[in-house]
C-alpha cells in the first residue's frame, strides 16, 4: 500500500460568483476568498465556501450592527458611502469589510479541516491548524476595529478583552 489517496478536483465556480450580503454591505466574490486564503490545498468545494463566507457575513453583521445603523441613520445609502477614502483604488470602507468576511471565513474553514489521525504528526497538524484559526479570526476583528475606527476621534483599538 502507498498510502496515495486519489481526490476528485472540485468543480469550479461560475465566472464571478459571489455571496450577496443585505444591499447595504456589498456581495464577497468566491474567487476572491479562494484566491487569498489558499486554504484546504484546492480543496474546498464551493458549497462550504459558500457557507463559511455566509458565516463571515454573519459574525460580521453583528460585529458592526450599531455602527451600520448609525451610518444608514446619518444617510449612507450603502457601504462605500461610510468613506470618500481610497486605497489602490478602492473605497477604504468596502475593502475592510471584504477582509473582515475573508477572514471571519478563512477562521471557520480552517478549524474545520483539521488533521484527524492518531499519530503525533497528526495531533501536530490539528493543533497548528488551531493557531491558524485563531489568527484569521484576530486579523477580522483587527479588520472591524479598522472598520470602526474610520471618521472617528479616537481610534477604536484593536485589541479588545472582556473580563469574564
Amino acid at each position: 500500500m502507498t498510502g496515495l489517496i486519489s481526490s476528485p478536483v472540485p468543480v469550479p465556480e461560475p465566472d464571478q460568483a459571489f455571496v450577496a450580503a443585505d444591499g447595504w454591505f456589498p456581495a464577497i466574490l468566491l474567487d476572491d476568498v479562494r484566491d487569498r486564503l489558499r486554504l484546504g490545498e484546492g480543496a474546498v468545494t464551493t458549497a462550504r465556501l459558500t457557507e463559511a463566507i455566509e458565516g463571515g457575513m454573519l459574525h460580521a453583521f453583528r460585529e458592526l450592527a450599531d455602527w451600520r445603523t448609525a451610518h444608514a441613520l446619518a444617510g449612507a445609502i450603502s457601504l462605500a458611502d461610510v468613506t470618500p477614502l481610497e486605497l489602490n483604488g478602492s473605497n477604504l470602507a468596502v475593502l475592510l469589510w471584504e477582509r473582515i468576511v475573508r477572514y471571519f471565513a478563512g477562521a471557520d474553514l480552517s478549524a474545520d479541516y483539521r488533521d484527524v489521525t492518531a499519530t503525533d504528526q497528526g495531533l501536530d497538524r490539528a493543533a497548528e491548524k488551531d493557531l491558524t484559526s485563531d489568527e484569521l479570526r484576530r486579523r477580522g476583528l483587527a479588520a472591524v476595529a479598522d472598520l470602526l475606527s474610520i471618521g472617528v476621534v479616537d481610534p477604536i483599538p484593536r485589541n479588545r478583552v472582556s473580563l469574564i
